[in-house]
């Protein structure tokens, strides 16, 4: 069913566009559709993200409340992904927004950083910290300029945020809410920057942007590494997170399936009562955005959610690495 209400009320389109840099006239209005995702290469590794809408959501004729946005620039890129609270009305506005300025400011945050360390004559190894954590503050100020512009309450536009950045050979991920992050390791393991304490469901989110404590959350989680260890990064909805839980076990096996498909013969590497509606290998198709939102589709009981993931991977890791 199309959703009955305007993605972005018309009264607010200016505002939007503004403090969004332009983002419903780039696209946005795909959140109106199934599902849709983005694809593209920058610096030896490919980025693909897809986003598709849940079964409630669908039945109930609402958008999908998740975005993701991925974007190359000089020496690297950035990812975002995001889910909107299903309590917030227009959380869907924010995700969007979440996840478009975020990957912009960062590149914006790098490029004059450099500038300012070349101009300095001093070194540039601080710039991806300070990058990540002034984009945070930026994604902030504007979903509160926004929610102040149209007369709303920044509660409103409530969503998570999980962030991924590669730049002159370090990769930063920061993250608030929920979801999960997986770093896949030349050896096949997988290491999760965020990864919390595991019960038999996943946790309650906390924080939401852009509530107070929220932007404190997220600039604190800032974690940087060497990426000459690293061959693929995972950012996941809780629509993924979800039937995958707990992801902290089931991270490899999930890439495996992703870039390789699924092989009926070991069952017991998915969790249980799960199997992937798209069994073949995501990565090595010829519209690898289709195929990863025909995956999106995977049944598992109970679990009607947005689902939006994101993959980005070297060349190597894309020739057929494995992930144990």
């Amino acid at each position: 069913m199309a959703p009955e209400a305007p993605w972005c009320p018309d009264e607010w389109r200016e505002p939007y566009d503004a403090l969004a840099l332009g983002l419903a006239e780039a696209g946005s209005e795909a959140s109106l559709h199934e599902a849709t995702g983005h694809h593209l290469r920058a610096e030896h590794w490919s980025l693909l993200v897809a986003s598709r809408r849940g079964r409630l959501h669908a039945h109930r004729g609402e958008h999908r409340e998740d975005a993701g946005s991925v974007l190359s620039f000089a020496d690297g890129w950035c990812a975002a992904v995001a889910d909107g609270a299903g309590s917030a009305k227009y959380s869907r506005l924010g995700s969007a927004m979440a996840t478009s300025t975020v990957t912009l400011e960062v590149r914006e945050a790098l490029l004059s950083a450099v500038h300012a360390a070349s101009a300095a004559g001093a070194a540039d190894t601080d710039v991806l910290d300070t990058a990540m954590r002034q984009a945070a503050q930026r994604v902030n100020d504007r979903m509160r300029d926004f929610a102040a512009a149209v007369g709303i309450a920044g509660r409103e536009l409530r969503t998570t945020l999980l962030v991924a950045t590669l730049f002159r050979g370090r990769v930063a991920v920061m993250q608030v809410g929920d979801g999960a992050m997986a770093l896949v390791h030349r050896d096949g393991s997988a290491s999760h920057p965020h990864a919390v304490a595991t019960g038999d469901y996943s946790g309650e989110v906390t924080h939401f942007l852009p509530d107070d404590g929220a932007l404190e959350v997220l600039q604190a989680s800032v974690r940087i590494v060497p990426a000459s260890d690293v061959e693929a990064v995972l950012l996941a909805s809780d629509g993924v997170e979800d039937p995958w839980y707990p992801f902290s076990r089931y991270a490899s096996p999930l890439v495996q399936v992703l870039v390789h498909g699924h092989d009926a013969t070991s069952p017991a590497a998915l969790p249980p009562s799960l199997i992937p509606a798209y069994t073949g290998a995501v990565l090595d198709t010829a519209n690898p955005v289709q195929s990863l939102c025909e995956w999106l589709a995977f049944e598992k009981r109970g679990e009607n959610d947005d689902r939006t993931l994101c993959l980005a991977y070297t060349d190597a890791f894309g020739r057929g690495r494995t992930a144990s």
